[in-house]
């Protein structure tokens, strides 16, 4: 999947309707009548962090009431459900995305790394050149330099 059809699908799944807040899930509450029948309701959790306190440095995660759904026939249940599993999906393919885009990097950094290798491998080369051609100019100048002292001496 590229990274433009992930995109799309994203923007897609989010027209189709609401989509959960994040740490949020559909918890159940059970009530036993006294004629002995039992009711299950439904209700949107939430996890939240308490800030921390002088006291309690370290606070555990607590949960909280968002939403009353009621039972699993109802409207509002039925939507969270796919509000959820919206949330769900988008957050994979948030992460697929992101690795994408990671991999992406990874490899331009490492085709930046491949186009500098061979420049620099030329220069190293042209310099070599020099040098070598340097060298035997020295050493012909030392040689002229020779003779021009066994001539004068």
């Amino acid at each position: 999947m590229s990274q433009a059809s992930i995109k799309a699908r994203i923007v897609q799944l989010r027209s189709q309707g609401k989509v959960a807040p994040p740490n949020t899930w559909i918890g159940t509450t059970s009530i036993t009548k006294k004629n002995g029948k039992r009711y299950t309701y439904y209700r949107l959790m939430k996890a939240y962090y308490p800030p921390a306190t002088k006291d309690n440095p370290n606070p555990s995660r607590k949960t909280k009431m968002v939403q009353y759904l009621g039972t699993k026939d109802s409207e509002a249940y039925k939507e969270m459900v796919e509000a959820i599993k919206r949330r769900n999906e988008i957050q994979r393919l948030e992460k697929k995305l992101y690795n994408l885009e990671k991999e992406v990097s990874v490899a331009l950094t490492q085709n930046r790394q491949r186009d500098k290798q061979p420049a620099l491998t030329t220069l190293v080369t042209e310099l070599v050149a020099q040098v070598q051609g340097l060298v035997e100019e020295v050493a012909w100048m030392k040689k002229q330099f020779q003779q021009q002292l066994l001539t004068v001496t």
